[in-house]
């Protein structure tokens, strides 16, 4: 059987479950009340994992997602997923209509059942129906948190992780955390599953759980982020398709050789090929055509820094492995027209919204700037002032007409 979708229904103690809680994480926090909470003879850990719906699914939504949730329903733990569809509609490109928003998220789902997602086993929660059904408790949470904060503290999250630095915010965006914060704090729940970059509105959580002295503060585990694959991401266009991964185009992927540290491909094979297969076959076309097995990271690092691992061999590897991890959700949507419908309605709805607000921001652009009634009355009150302009040849006395205030 794959190894994806292997079911280990076996009893694991409390620091085996520790061991693969951990393997999740590559930061946790409050790790000493993990191990208290899984020590404690009480019913499965409950483990929430936050997903906000993507139009565009990547290999860390899909893949790693999978990987992580797999392990977590292993470990014992009763699993939640929490489509964050109620966040979506600060994008403008999707807008608050919750019922098409609901539409992306029942593709991504589809998309998990592709990967392999033991989702028999575990629980979709929509943050929209948790935000109805439990409002009288998250919306005063969420104002106590941005009363005790001030703009700057929350605008320096989204300042930290912008793509270009410093950068005008929607409102929309500085009101999330807040909300986000109340989010966690409101779900019963024992531990969160976050990715890295949601890092600094996970210790915002934290610190506000701190000064309000919060009883039951949830254990959090941070998992990493796959790197972009090119080699300055932050110079290229933000609609360049090739700063995420597209498995036609993987030899513009930065591999550089010798180079182990922040090498983007060797991210790719840590955190997906070597979890997904326990292993990677790389061929050495090199040399002699000779196929060598890699089992862990160290042992396939240690070759690659020494030289004894072309960078082409390496790409080739990867592309080919990701492929064939690829290759089932190909034939799950090709086979499945439930699926496949998902598909052209939330493309549809999304490009209807776009040309929506394309139209709108090109009738603003084009409308005549209108003045206030008092601004009107206040120009035409003021006294046109004179000047004397020299001409070369005379003077001349000029009207200067009067400037708008404001």
């Amino acid at each position: 059987m794959p190894r994806r979708h292997r079911r280990d229904n076996m009893v694991i103690n409390s620091d085996e479950k520790f061991a693969v809680l951990r393997s999740i994480g590559d930061e946790c926090i409050y790790e000493d009340e993990l191990r208290v909470l899984l020590k404690k003879k009480k019913p499965s850990p409950t483990c929430c994992v936050w997903f906000e719906p993507s139009t565009n699914m990547d290999i860390e939504q899909g893949i790693m997602k999978t990987i992580y949730v797999n392990r977590m329903v292993k470990a014992g733990c009763a699993v939640k997923i929490v489509m964050a569809d109620w966040f979506l509609q600060r994008h403008y490109k999707i807008g608050n209509n919750l019922s098409k928003i609901r539409s992306i998220g029942y593709l991504n789902i589809e998309m998990w059942k592709a990967a392999g997602m033991d989702l028999d086993r575990v629980e979709l929660v929509w943050l929209s129906d948790e935000l109805n059904l439990n409002a009288v408790d998250y919306w005063p949470v969420a104002m106590d948190v941005s009363r005790r904060y001030t703009m700057k503290r929350i605008a320096r999250i989204f300042w930290s992780n912008a793509e270009h630095g410093p950068q005008i915010l929607p409102a929309a965006e500085i009101i999330y955390p807040c909300m986000q914060v109340a989010s966690i704090l409101c779900e019963k729940t024992n531990i969160w599953l976050f990715s890295m970059d949601q890092r600094d509105i996970i210790m915002l959580a934290r610190d506000y759980c701190e000064n309000i002295n919060w009883v039951n503060k949830p254990t959090i585990l941070l998992h990493e982020t796959l790197p972009n694959l090119l080699e300055d991401p932050e110079y290229v266009d933000l609609r360049d398709r090739g700063r995420t991964i597209f498995m036609h185009d993987m030899e513009r992927a930065f591999c550089p050789p010798k180079v182990v540290v922040h090498n983007p491909c060797l991210e790719y094979i840590k955190y997906i090929i070597l979890p997904w297969f326990g292993k990677l076959e790389v061929v050495q076309n090199e040399w002699n055509a000779s196929t060598k097995t890699y089992v862990s990271m160290e042992e396939l690092s240690v070759d690659y820094e020494r030289g004894y691992l072309n960078s082409a061999d390496v790409k080739m590897a990867l592309e080919k492995a990701i492929n064939n991890i690829l290759e089932p959700v190909r034939d799950y949507f090709n086979g499945n027209t439930k699926a496949q419908a998902l598909i052209i309605t939330c493309q549809n709805e999304i490009t209807a919204d776009v040309l929506k607000i394309q139209m709108q921001n090109k009738e603003m652009c084009h409308r005549p700037a209108t003045r206030s009634r008092s601004q009107s009355t206040r120009s035409m009150q003021r006294k046109p002032r004179k000047t004397t302009v020299n001409s070369g040849s005379g003077a001349v006395v000029r009207e200067w007409q009067p400037r708008p205030y404001g």
